[in-house]
């Protein structure tokens, strides 16, 4: 089930009736959408029912919605009212048998980067979807796509995608002539068939009733096909993104033009693990990191440096990179700057 959020907004007056008019409460099982507009996608189910916050605040701004929280399975208390937060697309994921997977593109451009300002939409018309898809208020025409490599392993190596596209005519080979695509933002959006907009099954043969819609599910290799007149459960917020950035043209014929796909960290090459774990500390001696300002000068191997002006001392002080060389300087309080790891050369 979704919750669009122009549908389930929280408002200080209580859910409807049938009639539209605001009940005063709100009961158990009723769903409220946090405002997306705030970053938060989660929905809030009722579990203990009454009447919601209604002190002056909300009187004068019904709808002001409560602080609503960010993780899933959290309760907050509103007036008498008990919500506890749940995800609808993760309730979807779970369902023995959800909808179809439906897979969109939009791949941006930039004036900054590729010298022009356009956003190019589309879907990979697969799970028998091959008409173009409109999805929160976007139109996402069918293009033959083929992805792979989105995967993540455990091997500390990023994913490096690919992304091909049928060149019709020629079509992108001319998109590429026009403006440079590298480094253009590439958004995998991935929802199911039940979320899409309304504006999908308008269509449909027209209809004198809801009694006389028809819902026709086609089930094919374990997905279920939408072909329908309506659709109550469209939800823009039921999707999950991932952004990807085109790093090359791996290949490109009459046929097809294949594209590399980076995550931004990689087109920063940017050595992954920043730090590595090993007994002796990276700060450089009296950098930021370290902080050390004394005048207290030792040698490598922790001997203290008395002879000479402090100028000289300073000149031959070194740190071992050691907790010991952090406690000479610091003493042994519990926050030391110490960058290593104390026990890295410890066995199992």
């Amino acid at each position: 089930m979704a919750y669009p959020y122009a549908n389930h907004k929280w408002d200080s007056r209580g859910a409807k009736d049938s009639d539209g008019n605001f009940t005063g409460t709100y009961q158990i099982g009723d769903v409220v959408r946090a405002n997306p507009l705030k970053g938060n996608t989660l929905a809030f189910k009722c579990v203990e029912p009454g009447v919601p916050n209604a002190d002056d605040v909300y009187a004068d701004f019904p709808n002001q919605e409560p602080a609503f929280p960010f993780k899933i399975g959290t309760e907050l208390k509103d007036g008498d009212v008990v919500w506890e937060a749940f995800e609808p697309l993760a309730e979807e994921l779970l369902r023995l048998a959800p909808t179809a997977v439906i897979d969109l593109f939009e791949v941006e451009l930039t004036q900054e980067v590729n010298n022009v300002n356009d956003v190019l939409r589309y879907h990979a018309g697969k799970n028998g979807l091959t008409e173009d898809i409109k999805f929160g208020g976007f139109t996402y025409p069918a293009v033959p796509v083929e992805v792979d490599g989105f995967e993540f392993s455990s091997k500390g190596v990023l994913p490096r995608p690919t992304l091909r596209v049928a060149n019709a005519n020629n079509a992108i080979t001319a998109l590429m002539l026009a403006y440079n695509v590298l480094a253009a933002k590439v958004r995998r959006i991935r929802t199911f068939a039940k979320f899409i907009d309304t504006a999908n099954f308008d269509q449909s043969p027209s209809l004198t009733s809801e009694a006389d819609v028809t819902d026709l599910l086609t089930t094919q290799g374990g997905d279920t096909l939408i072909e329908q007149s309506f659709n109550d459960t469209a939800d823009p917020d039921a999707k999950i993104v991932e952004t990807w950035y085109i790093d090359r043209v791996s290949s490109e014929n009459q046929q097809f033009v294949e594209f590399e796909l980076a995550p931004k960290i990689d087109l920063t090459n940017l050595a992954l693990p920043r730090r590595t774990v090993e007994e002796f500390c990276p700060w450089k001696y009296r950098g930021v990191e370290c902080g050390y300002t004394g005048d207290s000068c030792f040698t490598v191997t922790n001997q203290r440096i008395t002879g000479g002006t402090l100028a000289e001392r300073k000149a031959a002080d070194v740190c071992g990179k050691r907790v010991s060389s952090c406690q000479l300087r610091f003493g042994t309080q519990d926050n030391l700057p110490f960058g290593g790891f104390v026990g890295a050369r410890l066995q199992a």
